[in-house]
C-alpha cells in the first residue's frame, strides 16, 4: 500500500498480488481517490505530477485494474481532471467504481435523498451568493474551506470525468452492491461496509435559515467587514450578537453539507492472507453508527484514519472495534493518517491521533515532503515492513 502525501486530500496505491482469469500471477494495482482542494497551502497542485509519474512507472503502460472513487468531495476528486487537462498525464481503468450518490439517476430514485441535497444546495447557493456580493470582505477561512470543498459544480465536472476512465460505465456502489462480474480480486476478499444506498440517513438537522435574498444590484459591495454597523434605533449589542448568529448559523449548515457528503464514502474493507486493511474515506460518525450498529465492524490490522484525522471521522465505535486494546493476533497493527495543518476547520485534531496512535503504529502525511509517500507492505507470512520515499 502506498499512501502518498497530497497535501490536505486522498491518494492510495494498492498493489495486490492475485491471479488472472486463467490462474497466472499478477499484482493488481487499485487506485483509491487522488485530489485536494483547498485555495491556501493544503490545496497546491504542484504536488500532483511527481505522484501521477510515479503511478505511470509502476502501471507501465497497463491501465489501473481498478480505480475507486470514495465519495464526491474535491479532495478525494479533482486529481484526475487535473491531471490531464493541466499536466497532460491520463490514467485509465480497467473497472470503476464510484459511491453509489453520484450516479446520474441517483436522485431521481431516492426522493427522500433528493429533497434534503436541494434544500442543501439551495443553502449553499445562499452563502456562496452572500460573499460573492461583498468581494471586499471575502468568508472566514473555515467557511472558505468548506465552500471549496463542497463546490458542486466543480465537483460534478470532476466526477463526469473519473466516470470517463474506463471502457464502460462505472459501478456505483453501496453496502449491498453486488460486484459480481465487476470485481478484479480473486485471492483477495473484499467486503463494501458503507455507504447505505438511501443517503437520506447521513442528512443532519440544519440551523435557521438566517441569509435574507441578496440583490448585487442594491447591495453595498464595497462594505467591509469591520465597517458593518447596526442600522437605526437597533443597539450595537444586539447587532453583534446578530452577526454572529449569521455566522454560526452559515459554518453550521456548511458543516452539515460537508457531513452528508463524507458519510456517503465507501467504506472498503480488503483481507488478503490474513491481513484486515480497512479504508473508510471520510465517513463519520452517522455512517460509523449504522456500521457498527448492523455488526460489521472487526478488528483490522490496518487503517486509513477517515476524514483527515478530525474527532468525527474517528469516534468510539472505531477504537473498540477496529482498534480495540487488546489485539487479536499478534500481528502488527498500523493506521496512517493523510492531512495538512490550518486547512479544514478542528483538522486534523491532535486528541484524536493521539488516542489512534495508542492502538496501532501511526504514520501522518505531514512527516512527508508534498508528493512523498509511505509504503507499507503486508507479507503472506504474517510479516510487515514500512518505509517513506520523500520523491
Amino acid at each position: 500500500m502506498r499512501v502518498y502525501n497530497v497535501r490536505f486530500g486522498d491518494a492510495i496505491l494498492l498493489t495486490v498480488p492475485d491471479e488472472d482469469e486463467h490462474g497466472a500471477a499478477k499484482n493488481l494495482h487499485v487506485l483509491i481517490d487522488i485530489g485536494n482542494a483547498l485555495a491556501r497551502e493544503g490545496g497546491r497542485d504542484d504536488v500532483f505530477e511527481p505522484i501521477f509519474k510515479d503511478i505511470l512507472a509502476i502501471l507501465g503502460d497497463e491501465p489501473l485494474d481498478l480505480y475507486i472513487m470514495t465519495h464526491e468531495h474535491m479532495d478525494h476528486v479533482q486529481g484526475l481532471m487535473y491531471g490531464k487537462a493541466r499536466l497532460q498525464l491520463s490514467l485509465k481503468a480497467k473497472e470503476v467504481w464510484m459511491t453509489a450518490s453520484s450516479a446520474p439517476d441517483y436522485y431521481d430514485r431516492f426522493e427522500n435523498a433528493k429533497k434534503q441535497k436541494l434544500t442543501m444546495l439551495a443553502l449553499y447557493d445562499d452563502v456562496a451568493r452572500f460573499f460573492a456580493a461583498r468581494p471586499a470582505a471575502p468568508p472566514p477561512p473555515a467557511i472558505e474551506a468548506l465552500l471549496a470543498l463542497n463546490n458542486p459544480q466543480a465537483s460534478r465536472d470532476c466526477v463526469d470525468h473519473i466516470a470517463a476512465i474506463g471502457p464502460r460505465a462505472p459501478l456505483y456502489i453501496h453496502r449491498e452492491a453486488a460486484l459480481h462480474g465487476r470485481n478484479p480480486f480473486r485471492r483477495a476478499h473484499v467486503r463494501l461496509l458503507a455507504p447505505e444506498e438511501d443517503t437520506s440517513v447521513y442528512y443532519g438537522r440544519l440551523a435557521p435559515h438566517t441569509l435574507g435574498p441578496l440583490d448585487p444590484e442594491t447591495t453595498d459591495v464595497g462594505m467591509a467587514a469591520g465597517e458593518l454597523a447596526p442600522p437605526a434605533g437597533v443597539s450595537a449589542a444586539d447587532f453583534a450578537n446578530l452577526i454572529r448568529f449569521r455566522s454560526h448559523g452559515m459554518s453550521s449548515n456548511l458543516l452539515q453539507i460537508d457531513k452528508a457528503a463524507n458519510n456517503t464514502s465507501v467504506v472498503l474493507e480488503l483481507e488478503w492472507q490474513g491481513w484486515v486493511l480497512l479504508l473508510p474515506g471520510d465517513a463519520e460518525e452517522k455512517s460509523w453508527e449504522i456500521m457498527e450498529r448492523k455488526g460489521l465492524l472487526r478488528p483490522a490490522h490496518f487503517l486509513k484514519v477517515s476524514h483527515h484525522g478530525s474527532i468525527n471521522g474517528s469516534p468510539a465505535q472505531l477504537y473498540n472495534k477496529v482498534l480495540p486494546e487488546e489485539a487479536p493476533d499478534g500481528r502488527s497493527r498500523t493506521a496512517v493518517v493523510s492531512t495538512f495543518d490550518g486547512s479544514y476547520p478542528g483538522v486534523p485534531d491532535t486528541a484524536t491521533l493521539a488516542a489512534l496512535g495508542n492502538r496501532a503504529t501511526l504514520y501522518d502525511t505531514r512527516n512527508l515532503p508534498p508528493g512523498g509517500y509511505f509504503d507499507f507492505e503486508f507479507g503472506a507470512d504474517g510479516s510487515s515492513a514500512s518505509s517513506s520515499n520523500p520523491r
